[in-house]
């Protein structure tokens, strides 16, 4: 008899000096790896030849519908004199290295196009214009919005959301065609002052008060009646956690190995605080990846095995663990292509 399995877990983004991240309630699974080893060893002399030039799109996978202005991020692996991208078979655009990293971006105004279907190039060109290596992606542009989505954040007093880091992330999700929309509301106090962190029982205490009804109704009322699958959201900031490396988790909906749906966020904007201190990352970069690894939970962004989560292994992107890399990747931040590509989406349209 087919039987499906519904779960319900708890998505939990660690963030340590030396930044780790694991999923509340996981087993851990016995890994056995055999080893064959040679005695004799032939050897072979080697030619040292110069790295193949390798482009890639890094955030848009094809499928992928695009509106508004939408941003392009491209790696190079090798050498280039130029990075270029193309629409179709228009003219080309120079594409802007970030920092000293091996990524390039740009930003492209899909209004220059008619609506519908388009081929994004990427080309990695030398001194004379000659094309080393392309990567292309087929994209439906939009004429509007196609999905929708809203944010309630409360905060606990002195951890209000960081204005630039929502414009940043509502600003992203327009050039994938979500409205995404955040209410800043209620300033909050911590149930139990005295520990100095928001246990789960403060967390739903705190939802089950302030979680209003602003468009859609997605009270839970204290975790009793959690909806996933509404397009209202709720997402507390806070201080710590109960453990004060976890730097923010979602409650989320599971079919087997599939994240369907997420609601009830939380954001350790003092952990937070603290680990960007630490590692000297500027603009509030830290905030930026926990909000938008979350917020990407809650319509499906994932990719889970045995209830566990993968972490992605582009160390630019939020849905890795947090890093160095992706919290200083300042005004880029960005979902990998093969990330983004698990997104569900069906619950939200317009």
């Amino acid at each position: 008899m087919e039987r499906k399995i519904l779960a319900i877990l708890l998505v939990t983004f660690f963030a340590l000096a030396n930044v780790t991240l694991t999923l509340v309630y996981a087993t851990p699974q016995a890994i056995t790896e055999r080893i064959n080893s040679s005695i004799f060893t032939r050897f072979t002399p080697r030619v040292q030849r110069p790295p193949k030039t390798d482009i890639t799109i890094r955030n848009i996978p094809s499928g992928d519908t695009v509106y508004s202005t939408v941003t392009i991020i491209a790696r190079l692996q090798g050498s280039a004199s130029a990075i270029v991208y193309q629409i179709d078979t228009g003219p080309e655009y120079l594409m802007s290295r970030v920092g000293s990293t091996d990524r390039y971006q740009a930003s492209w105004d899909t209004t220059t196009v008619t609506p519908g279907s388009h081929t994004l190039t990427v080309k990695a060109e030398d001194t004379t214009g000659k094309v080393l290596d392309t990567n292309s992606v087929t994209v439906t542009v939009s004429s509007d919005y196609v999905w929708e989505l809203y944010y309630e954040i409360d905060y606990v007093i002195g951890h209000v959301p960081t204005q630039a880091v929502l414009d940043y992330m509502q600003s992203y999700w327009r050039g994938h065609a979500i409205k995404f929309t955040f209410f800043v509301d209620d300033a909050v106090s911590d149930p139990t002052p005295g520990d100095s962190v928001i246990s789960d029982n403060d967390f739903w205490t705190l939802e089950n008060q302030y979680n209003d009804y602003l468009v859609y109704d997605d009270r839970s009322y204290g975790g009793a009646s959690p909806k996933y699958f509404l397009k209202e959201k709720w997402m507390l900031y806070g201080t710590y956690y109960t453990s004060t490396s976890v730097a923010g988790y979602t409650y989320v909906y599971l079919s087997g190995n599939n994240l369907l749906a997420g609601n009830y966020i939380f954001i350790a904007d003092a952990m937070i605080d603290n680990w960007e201190l630490y590692n000297s990352i500027p603009s509030k970069g830290g905030e930026a990846v926990v909000l938008m690894h979350e917020a990407g939970h809650s319509i499906g962004i994932a990719k889970v095995r045995g209830g566990a989560e993968l972490y992605d292994s582009d160390y630019y992107s939020v849905m890795s663990y947090l890093r160095t890399q992706n919290s200083g990747f300042t005004g880029v931040w960005y979902y990998s292509r093969e990330y983004w590509a698990t997104r569900n989406m069906e619950y939200y349209t317009i």
